[in-house]
């Protein structure tokens, strides 16, 4: 779980960066495609629609930090789409790492270890929620065949 200065950390960090990067979401999406080029078959060419679905589940995330068991059924049901999409383990640390990345560089000079550090662990929980419910999912498949 995380603490309460982590979430505060968070927070504060993810509304300076989208007051400073209007652009943040798209830029993580063209840094996310150079680190692992293999994911950019999964979006489509047009990247405006998908922004907004990330930029939205990210201010959800944020918003219930502070009780992330709200969170477990959304995103175990994301993972499931995810896995759809072919998804998988290495994906989503490419995806923690691109977005702290690009965290970092709208914040700018007050981003702390800090900082990283509680992204680092609510990006953990996210997406190990997320490939938890894409193996619930996998495994109801193998026992139903």
């Amino acid at each position: 779980m995380l603490t309460s200065p982590q979430v505060d950390l968070i927070q504060t960090s993810f509304a300076t960066a989208l007051s400073t990067r209007q652009t943040l979401v798209l830029e993580f999406y063209e840094r996310l495609f150079t680190k692992a080029p293999s994911v950019r078959s999964m979006f489509a060419d047009d990247m405006s629609a998908q922004s907004g679905k990330l930029a939205a589940i990210l201010q959800l995330a944020v918003q219930k930090l502070d009780t992330l068991e709200t969170l477990v059924e959304p995103l175990r049901a994301l993972g499931v789409k995810h896995a759809e999409y072919g998804a998988i383990t290495a994906h989503y640390t490419a995806v923690a790492e691109t977005l702290v990345e690009c965290l970092e560089d709208a914040v700018g000079p007050t981003w702390t270890q800090d900082h990283a550090q509680a992204w680092s662990d609510a990006l953990t929980f996210i997406a190990q929620t997320m490939l938890d419910g894409a193996a619930a999912t996998s495994d109801k498949t193998v026992l139903t065949q």
